[in-house]
């Protein structure tokens, strides 16, 4: 519309006006409309910035700003970069979101408040004076021939005042007009632009920002697809291993059951040949300085010495180290009902109940690590319950370690395994330094402990010597006391004699309750004085004289009455382990190659021990064990041993090493 041509308040004016005033209407509703939509969008923007720094935050606490392995492990390093360009991306949102503010939202307010209602305004006020006007006009007009002329001048004055305030308000009324037509011509345009270049700005710091963080974007992609394809290719190795170990366990099961040599000895000890533990005495001295590997590891089910115990299942580890170890729970979690046992008339199902009842409770506690000592331990099938299968013991001068496996096959397994371990341990030339609590200390052994172990044996050498010297130097301690092979290294504390190291293997089944053996070479500790003043005592020959009493000579003749005996012979260095154990089972488990006298047993042994007589001591023991008044005889002895000063200061620790076999 074309600006006021004329200025007379003339209907064609007044018609101008009241058109432009409905065009200002028309113009305030759309600009109250953009105004809201605006603030819809600064709204979104905000929310838009809130949400990229939750998302930053939330990447963050993800592993972005960590440095633990979880967090490496999934990228944490590389993503607190992209948590960056995250907040930066949210601020030139902010940033946005107040220009459209100032530039648009601000400026559309200030319109809507001062432009357009202020042409409400000045159309009030000219309503008003409109009014006024004509009010003093009528006044005036209205006046009579021959009125007063004071009268007359008021009324004129008057009427020029209101002509003067309508004339005002209805410029007041143009120039609002013509603004808001001149406005409309730059105002919005104006912003609209303003806000779009806003976002120019926006969207070019974010692709700068971007443009240059492609090239690590790039990096970091590629990386990841070949950690896929290595994540996969590691899935199918980990499937095809799975496969080889299932297989192979089952031809190993199979293999166990069907091949594993074992025998069993009268009284139940477990036997080994010397040849079934080669492949592991090779595997133990490859590895005796270097990594440590596993030679049978599983599950097995423990019980405590107490047999009211209950039976726990446990991991155990044998290593080519010579160490067996078993994990446990150090706390204890479980409920009353679980201390029911085996023991308590349950029966062999019994064990079962107890075993599920605590299984909601497994993994709770943490982890404990065992070791047993198998330098000093032996192996005996069963258990001492007749009602359960696939079990075995761990017998130790310390303790006695009950297992069960679960299966005939992994009994054998386990047996054959831990018997081989022994039997290396007692071949190794030198003595294996076992690590107490963590076996992961095992493979991290260091050269320097062989070193300083090779010095501490360099200073104690000579030590050695003289004991070797002095052990071998008492008669008969020149060749093995069981089949005379030259030059024992192995001896028996409780029994007094040298033994050779396949005797050695026999005596070991045995027991330590029959027959503690030890090593003159490996076992340093043990020569303490007082062992000493024992094998002195006694030596090869004196404890044969007891032990192979009846053993008839070679020149001997037969003797119909002792026909059974004639039958034993004394084995040679060449026979056969087998033969050489079974001599030894009946010579130190059956007794029957000594002469047993009973007659005044117990006056005997108290006057051996009141003339400090070692063999005559020796030789009653050995009579009286087995009668039914060997434990009021310990009791007396030791009574007796107390009150005697010259036992007790002298010999103490010889006679209870001594009494430690019977």
């Amino acid at each position: 519309m074309a600006a006021f041509t004329k200025l007379e308040d003339s209907p064609m004016f007044r018609k101008q006006v009241n058109s432009l005033e409905q065009l200002t209407d028309e113009l305030k509703e759309r600009c109250s409309n953009l105004h809201k939509g605006c603030k819809r969008f600064m709204g979104s923007l905000d929310e838009a910035y809130a949400g990229d720094l939750s998302f930053a935050d939330s990447l963050e606490a993800f592993g972005a700003g960590l440095d633990d392995p979880v967090s490496v492990a999934i990228g944490g390093p590389v993503m607190s970069k992209f948590t960056t360009a995250f907040r930066e991306l949210g601020t030139y949102k902010e940033l946005l979101r107040s220009q459209v503010e100032h530039m648009l939202s601000d400026r559309l307010s200030q319109f809507i408040n001062m432009d357009l209602n202020g042409v409400k305004d000045c159309r009030r006020r000219l309503d008003r004076a409109a009014v006024a006007y004509d009010q003093a006009r009528e006044k005036f007009v209205s006046v009579r021939k021959g009125t007063r002329a004071e009268v007359v001048t008021e009324l004129e004055e008057d009427l020029q005042n209101a002509k003067s305030t309508f004339e005002r308000c209805r410029f007041n009324l143009v120039h609002a007009l013509a603004n808001i037509e001149a406005k409309k011509k730059y105002e919005f345009l104006e912003s609209i632009s303003a806000v779009m270049d806003a976002h120019l700005r926006y969207f070019k710091q974010g692709y700068e920002l971007l443009g240059q963080m492609e090239p690590f974007i790039h990096q970091v992609l590629t990386y990841a697809q070949q950690s896929k394809e290595m994540a996969v290719s590691e899935q199918d190795k980990l499937a095809k291993r799975i496969q080889e170990f299932r297989t192979q366990e089952e031809i190993a099961n199979v293999r166990m059951a069907s091949n594993v040599d074992t025998s069993t000895s009268g009284d139940g000890i477990h036997v080994v040949g010397l040849q079934s533990y080669k492949t592991i005495e090779a595997l133990m001295h490859s590895t005796a300085n270097g990594e440590v590997q596993v030679i049978k590891q599983g599950y097995l089910f423990k019980r405590p010495q107490n047999t009211r115990g209950e039976w726990k299942r446990r991991f155990f580890v044998l290593d080519s180290h010579g160490t067996l170890y078993y994990y446990g729970n150090k706390g204890k979690s479980q409920g009353v009902a679980s201390q029911q046992t085996a023991g308590e008339g349950a029966g062999v199902f019994g064990r079962f109940r107890f075993l599920n009842q605590r299984a909601s409770s497994q993994g709770e506690d943490s982890i404990s690590c065992h070791t047993i000592d198998l330098r000093t331990s032996t192996i005996k099938i069963d258990a001492d319950e007749n009602d359960l299968r696939f079990c075995f013991r761990i017998i130790s001068p310390i303790k006695t370690f009950m297992l069960q496996a679960e299966s005939v096959a992994d009994q054998k397994d386990w047996i054959q395994k831990i018997t081989g371990v022994i039997a290396s341990l007692l071949n190794s030339p030198f003595p294996q330094q076992l690590s107490y609590g963590n076996p992961a200390t095992e493979s991290n052994r260091s050269t320097s402990s062989v070193d300083s172990l090779s010095i501490e044996d360099n200073k104690s050498s000579e030590g050695h010597d003289d004991i070797f010297n002095l052990l071998r130097n008492i008669p008969g301690n020149d060749s093995c006391a069981e089949c005379r092979s030259p030059d024992p290294d192995w001896a028996s504390l409780n029994l007094g004699i040298l033994i050779c190291i396949e005797c050695s293997g026999a005596h070991r089944n045995l027991g330590v309750h029959i027959s503690k053996v030890r090593s003159l070479r490996l076992d340093v500790k043990v020569w303490e004085p007082v062992i000493m003043d024992l094998f002195h005592a006694l030596g090869n020959d004196y404890a044969n004289s007891i032990w192979e009493a009846l053993l008839p000579k070679e020149d001997q003749g037969m003797d119909e009455s002792n026909g059974a005996i004639l039958f034993i012979e004394k084995p040679k260095p060449s026979d056969a382990f087998s033969i050489k154990e079974r001599y030894i089972q009946t010579k130190y488990v059956d007794k029957l190659l000594f002469a047993r006298d009973t007659d005044q047993v117990t006056i005997d042994i108290l006057e051996a021990i009141r003339t400090n007589d070692v063999r005559g001591a020796y030789r009653i023991l050995a009579i009286a064990e087995g009668l039914r008044e060997t434990r009021r005889l310990f009791t007396r002895l030791f009574l007796t041993a107390l009150r005697v000063p010259i036992w007790s200061s002298s010999n103490g620790g010889a006679a209870s090493t001594f009494w430690c076999g019977y």
